[in-house]
């Protein structure tokens, strides 16, 4: 049988603190306790859910099921993720099924498209998956139309263009 540590007295600990030479034999006898795989489980779901509900400070997530799809026209919907309104512009993603139309309109400010996936016409110009598109301020969009669906990341003006009359 193993003899206790011998506690000296510490000359440098304060009124209240246990000695050195006591804190040294306390934390040498701690053992870590050993976790069954459902406890691990449950404290690594813990830990990335909290991940995840904190964003970086000065940052705001959007996740993929939090906000909803918005339906502008026949086989149209729209997303969005970021709206400026100091700016007047916003972030959204575009969905039209095939047969879907955007009428023709005007652009009052610079619009930026990215097609994710899919392609799609405005009037006779065709777009596929990876193109980037700009529309300056001031120009004109013929209707856009796609035969086999599309997904469309947008960065522009809010609300959007108001199609022609």
């Amino acid at each position: 049988m193993s003899r206790p540590p011998r506690i000296e007295e510490d000359r440098t600990a304060g009124d209240g603190d246990l000695p050195q030479s006591m804190q040294e034999a306390l934390a040498g006898g701690v053992q870590p306790a050993e976790l069954g795989a459902a406890q691990r489980e449950r404290m690594r779901r813990r830990v990335l859910q909290q991940a995840h509900e904190q964003p970086p400070e000065g940052t705001r997530t959007l996740r993929a099921g939090e906000g909803g799809w918005i339906q502008i026209c026949p086989f149209v919907e729209v997303r969005e993720l970021h709206r400026d309104d100091s700016s007047g512009t916003h972030t959204s993603l575009m969905r039209m099924r095939a047969g879907g139309v955007i009428p023709a309109h005007r652009h009052r400010r610079i619009e930026e498209s990215i097609v994710l996936e899919g392609e799609c016409q405005i009037g006779t110009h065709r777009l596929v998956a990876g193109d980037v598109h700009v529309a300056a301020a001031g120009s004109w969009h013929e209707a856009v139309t796609t035969c086999t669906g599309v997904l469309v990341l947008l960065h522009g003006e809010y609300p959007h263009p108001s199609p022609a009359v």
